[in-house]
């Protein structure tokens, strides 16, 4: 195990002074991991996990640095949207290195919509040197039906007890109906509308698509076995040629935590976590 130390570090993007703390061994890789906060939270993480993950990537000999955005938590300014904060990372790299000392290249580690934004951002900058991205958020009202059709549904419909349930009155007929009628007239709507005109702006999703398609180094994908936003975009991989073809590049791995909810709120599932982008981290050094 290796000694560390863990400290307040400040940085500005433009007038505004962002707060984050480093972990940093007192041997470090010359990668480091800036771990990327995911909706509206702080540097901590739910159940504590970046701080957890800190900690043990910096016992691996690994330097790490979480932070708040602008407008979140510590940081000041205005908060932005998670595909708006490339200065906050950019920053947040040049802090990283600062603090440091070894480390030229960064892995950006990030869950849900901090994955989102990593994979938008990562191949626009020639020091991030991989990507570690727990259940990216696609969700963009294109897929839900689709995702709730083929993991809601259907299961249900296949289990003796849930016929049981509903022969009984325990489950009300024509609500289930009506609200599995609205989400497959949605999902017909969906590919009537992309066999129609196409949309002149772009969407988020297809930013981050571009994002991996440019992206040329490793990218670990880590999917929670028990979370929609996870089961959104394994449908999306699935069913997307684009988004198929983008993650069977042999720079991607995709592995999946076995019945674990959205934030890998028990902590075997948070080790395994850490576990997963340690070992990564390595094969990735090795090669």
């Amino acid at each position: 195990m290796t000694n560390y130390s863990e400290k307040a570090v400040t940085f500005k993007v433009g007038s505004d002074r962002l707060m984050g703390i480093t972990a940093v061994p007192d041997t470090t890789a010359d990668v480091g991991v800036l771990i990327l906060v995911g909706g509206p939270q702080y540097r901590v993480g739910s159940h504590r996990q970046f701080t957890l993950l800190a900690r043990s990537l910096a016992e691996a000999g690994v330097a790490s640095l979480r932070f708040d955005y602008r407008g979140m938590g510590d940081s000041e300014g205005d908060k932005c949207e998670f595909d708006e904060i490339e200065e906050d990372i950019s920053a947040a790299i040049d802090a990283l290195i600062a603090s440091a000392p070894g480390v030229s290249r960064v892995v950006l580690w990030g869950l849900c919509d901090a994955a989102s934004s990593a994979l938008i951002f990562a191949h626009r900058d020639a020091r991030v040197g991989g990507l570690i991205l727990l259940n990216p958020w696609v969700h963009s009202g294109d897929y839900s039906p689709q995702v709730k059709l083929a993991h809601y549904y259907r299961p249900s419909l296949s289990r003796s007890d849930q016929w049981r349930r509903l022969f009984s009155g325990q489950i009300k007929l024509l609500p289930a109906f009506v609200e599995l009628a609205k989400d497959s007239l949605a999902l017909l709507g969906k590919y009537v509308l992309r066999s129609g005109s196409k949309a002149s702006g772009r969407s988020f999703v297809e930013v981050m698509l571009e994002g991996l398609e440019r992206f040329q180094h490793g990218t670990l994908i880590v999917l929670s076995e028990a979370d929609l936003t996870a089961r959104e975009f394994s449908t999306l991989i699935a069913s997307d040629p684009a988004w198929k073809a983008a993650t069977a590049k042999p720079a991607v791995t995709i592995n999946t935590v076995l019945e674990a909810d959205h934030t890998f709120s028990q902590r075997p599932w948070q080790e395994e976590v850490s576990r997963m982008t340690i070992e990564w981290l390595k094969r990735q050094q090795a090669s």
